[in-house]
């Protein structure tokens, strides 16, 4: 059995540019509370987010359209792989390259469980975190920034601390049909049971850090309960950027 549960809010901005998929239902919501399912584990279960680039033409488009078109190829028994992402990255630009929402953008992290094994696939820097059975936290996604960049071309020094300015995006999916030499970041990790998957827009990491994230984390509560307590948390300190998270958990049976 897989519990899932999700939330959504806009935060600060008047506008929601998130846009979050349950494996069942694409929303893009301005305050969606926690809401919660189960399903048997004897299929994919494929959940994910999108967070449209601010400063990219109509972010919010960006991220909605690119779930929807994800939700659409799994529907006709797509797996969640690089050669889908870079599908529904030509489909979006096919949808958007072109008068007003030229350019428009956003992050993808995305992920597909069965059985014992998850999938993480990611562009840009939403989050895939595994926290096992036991409590212990595991960051299995790599943001897409350019301080990473450097680091991968031994540039930079992953134990040096930089200025802000290097953890600005260093991919994403644009409406752009040049715009196709972008990373992906594909991890195949265990999913035992006891175990969950938290996938999360960057208004949740960055606002809660992986200090609270950890230490707010109450094992083995529900699923709709904890994501309650994240939700709880970043609105006590402003909610600052919009945020959206679905967390999934490999139900243990005694």
């Amino acid at each position: 059995m897989i519990d899932i549960a999700y939330t959504q809010q806009c935060g600060k901005d008047p506008d929601q540019q998130d846009a979050l998929w349950c494996g069942a239902r694409v929303f893009q919501e301005r305050n969606l509370p926690v809401e919660s399912h189960k399903i048997e584990n004897n299929g994919p279960l494929i959940v994910a987010v999108a967070d449209g680039v601010a400063n990219s033409p109509m972010p919010h488009k960006a991220s909605r359209m690119i779930l929807k078109l994800l939700a659409d190829e799994v529907s006709q028994g797509a797996l969640l792989t690089t050669p889908t992402i870079r599908k529904i990255h030509g489909r979006l630009c096919d949808a958007l390259a072109k008068g007003r929402t030229f350019g428009s953008s956003t992050t993808i992290a995305a992920v597909s469980c069965l059985d014992d094994r998850c999938v993480a696939v990611s562009v840009g820097d939403s989050r895939i975190y595994r926290i096992d059975a036991q409590g212990v936290w595991q960051q299995i996604s790599r943001d897409h920034t350019i301080l990473n960049a450097m680091i991968d071309r031994g540039e930079a020094d992953s134990h040096t601390e930089y200025a802000s300015f290097y953890g600005m995006l260093d991919a994403c999916l644009i409406a752009d049909d040049e715009a196709t030499d972008f990373s992906v970041c594909r991890v195949d990790t265990p999913f035992l049971p006891g175990d969950s998957i938290l996938v999360c827009t960057d208004g949740v990491h960055d606002t809660l850090g992986k200090e609270n994230l950890e230490s707010l984390t109450k094992l083995p509560i529900d699923p709709s309960a904890q994501v309650g307590i994240w939700r709880k948390a970043i609105l006590k300190l402003g909610a600052p950027d919009n945020f959206s998270m679905v967390l999934v958990r490999h139900v243990r049976f005694v």
